[in-house]
């Protein structure tokens, strides 16, 4: 009998021990926050992959998702004005490495100016697409604005 004791003590201590483990384990990447001049831009994840290491087991989520073009059309366009600049930071402090693309229907046309976390806009007028490519040591995402240059 002392033994089945000692047993289930030490497999309840596993179990707490392994879901304690896994509790803070974030399972997808975090969201962007992205403003200009204090006003939040909405940001739409897109494409990402994240891998989860647990206490038992290692997982890769690969999440597939429409090119940023096709995001954008759900996405309301904030105005903003002429060479201003987007802040770009995350829920979690993180600091990924991060690149900014400017879309047209298809595809990339340009890579955009980022430092310290701040991409600057375009100075023409018209809309923008806007990739926010990140990258961590756990995984990448990417997350699509759109801004209206007046």
């Amino acid at each position: 009998m002392r033994d089945k004791k000692y047993l289930l003590l030490i497999l309840l201590v596993f179990l707490l021990f392994s879901n304690g483990c896994s509790t803070n384990i974030r399972k997808e990447p975090p969201q962007l926050i992205a403003t200009v001049n204090k006003e939040r831009i909405e940001a739409t994840r897109g494409t990402y992959q994240w891998k989860t290491k647990n206490f038992l087991s290692n997982t890769t989520t690969v999440a597939d998702a429409a090119s940023p073009s096709q995001i954008a059309q759900n996405i309301k366009p904030q105005t903003v004005k002429g060479n201003s600049t987007v802040n770009v930071e995350f829920n979690d402090q993180s600091q990924p490495k991060l690149h900014a693309y400017l879309w047209d229907k298809e595809e990339r046309i340009k890579e955009l100016s980022l430092d310290q976390n701040q991409v600057i806009l375009p100075s023409e007028r018209g809309k923008y697409v806007i990739e926010i490519s990140s990258k961590w040591s756990n995984g990448d995402a990417s997350y699509t604005l759109v801004v209206n240059v007046q």
